[in-house]
């Protein structure tokens, strides 16, 4: 199908790009991917759960969820962004 518009030469830049990405695709990017936070979902799952039902601060949540894995603030910050991340992307009903 897209050999066709092309073909006709009306294709629109969205047509080109798909032609291209097909003929030489992106290259991927070196190194090992990354790899998501240490249990993420439970530690974004227990913080939210603290703030929405619980109604702590955020700062007394993070404090919390970080003594309770074993892990630091930051990597609880860390795993909420890749919640958010994953809301994101989830299909909509």
């Amino acid at each position: 199908m897209i050999c066709e518009i092309l073909r006709t030469g009306k294709a629109d830049a969205v047509v080109q790009g798909l032609a291209a990405d097909l003929l030489k695709p992106a290259k991927r990017s070196r190194g090992r991917q990354k790899a998501l936070p240490w249990r993420w979902l439970d530690i974004a799952d227990q913080f939210r759960r603290m703030r929405e039902e619980d109604g702590l601060l955020y700062e007394d949540a993070l404090r919390i969820t970080a003594e309770k894995f074993g892990r630091s603030e930051s990597h609880v910050r860390t795993c909420l962004a890749t919640y958010e991340s994953a809301q994101e992307d989830a299909p909509r009903e």
